[in-house]
């Protein structure tokens, strides 16, 4: 890897997790530095604006040094060419996520064939937490600890809190 070549992880994060802290807590580990991209629009139903997610992001992220989070628009690929970014961080919990990686990892090497995915397994601990799950315990005013980092739970509970969210 070079010094100009960056990695990115992506997602629509909607919101943010303790398991996607995680995943990039391993990519630290390999690389120094991670930008965490934070998709506009996914085609997903009911996701949150995309500065309260990038906030989430922050908040969960803020005592991790070499991190970034930056928003994006249009095709990833091109967010990535745009930033320097080679390496594509993705967190896998079970075998469902690797066919669903592997099928959009061809896309995504149609679109440009010098970028490489890094899979990273989530632990046992952290493989039932999604994004469906925390918005559906958030809505429902459950407790988000073991979810969502202590620094962001306000806004995950202001933001989904009072209707569940599919």
């Amino acid at each position: 890897m070079t010094q100009n070549q960056k990695t990115m992880f992506a997602g629509s994060f909607n919101p943010f997790t303790e398991a996607h802290t995680e995943i990039v807590r391993k990519a630290l580990r390999v690389f120094p530095e991670v930008i965490v991209a934070v998709a506009e629009s996914t085609g997903k139903a009911s996701v949150a604006p995309i500065e309260i997610r990038c906030g989430i992001a922050q908040l969960s992220l803020k005592n991790l040094p070499g991190v970034t989070v930056k928003p994006f628009s249009g095709l990833l690929t091109d967010f990535m060419t745009a930033e320097k970014a080679v390496f594509m961080i993705r967190g896998l919990r079970d075998f469902m996520d690797l066919k669903y990686e592997q099928n959009i990892a061809e896309v995504y090497k149609s679109q440009n064939a010098n970028f490489e995915q890094i899979y990273f397994l989530t632990d046992h601990k952290f493989m039932h937490i999604s994004g469906t799950i925390v918005r559906e315990l958030a809505a429902l005013g459950g407790d988000l600890d073991g979810y969502v980092a202590k620094d962001a739970q306000a806004l995950v509970k202001k933001t989904y809190g009072g209707t569940v969210v599919q």
